[in-house]
């Protein structure tokens, strides 16, 4: 007995045609939504940045008062390729220290700093540009952050400088305007008057940025320099 022909089965599969029309597809809502879908990355990485450095502050100015000691807070300007300008990008934290000493009837004293935690850096693609009317709080010239002893400074970049504020023991915050340059001396202490202390986040366009070029999605902080405490504004948020 012969056996029997087993019926042939036929497999469903798509034709060229078909393919390319399904991938026609993906490409145009990948066209569509993709700028929005960046603008949206974009817009979390900024608001989680202010947030984040909003934190950062109001430790700074809380542990001032904890401490009973002054904390300063370094924001570190430097250029990162393939920018070639520079901009501020990380920030770090110091409890300063006035140590007193006393010798043949003098008494002398210097400015200590002691590095509290690491350097934070903002995330790729956000910074703070200084320019005056963007960031007035930190314009100005900086304070090099490097020295013989340590060619890198505390932010680990060489070439690096600072612009820094510092939160008393009283909870107010002032801008250091100078530094000191040799023992028995301090830095000086300035208020910034209210309209004046912020500085803004933004995301990298590439180049300086400047009040006409500022992209409409940022992250404003304001720093109360007669308490210490921190408002953010968001474009439509306030």
């Amino acid at each position: 007995m012969k056996p029997r022909p087993q019926p042939s089965i036929a497999r469903a599969a798509f034709t060229l045609i078909e393919t390319l029309v399904v991938v026609s597809i993906i490409v145009l809502i990948l066209a569509l939504t993709g700028p929005a879908l960046l603008r949206t990355m974009q817009a979390n990485k900024l608001t989680s940045a202010g947030d984040s450095l909003v934190g950062f502050l109001s430790e700074a100015q809380q542990l001032a008062v904890t401490l009973n000691s002054p904390v300063e807070v370094r924001f570190y300007k430097y250029v990162v390729q393939p920018d070639s300008f520079e901009s501020f990008r990380s920030y770090q934290m110091f409890k300063v220290n006035t140590p007193t000493t006393a010798s043949g009837g003098n008494v002398t004293f210097e400015e200590l700093f002691e590095p509290i935690g690491q350097v934070f850096r903002l995330p790729e693609g956000v910074l703070i540009p200084f320019e005056a009317e963007l960031s007035p709080i930190l314009d100005g010239e900086g304070f090099p952050d490097s020295s013989e002893d340590n060619p890198n400074g505390y932010s680990g970049v060489p070439d690096a400088e600072y612009v820094a504020l510092r939160f008393m023991t009283d909870g107010t915050c002032r801008r250091v305007s100078a530094v000191a340059s040799d023992a028995n001396q301090v830095s000086t202490l300035s208020f910034q008057p209210l309209n004046l202390s912020y500085f803004t986040l933004a995301s990298n366009i590439g180049r300086e940025m400047d009040v006409a070029s500022l992209p409409k999605n940022f992250f404003t902080i304001q720093i109360d320099p007669f308490n210490g405490k921190s408002r953010t504004y968001r474009p439509g948020q306030n």
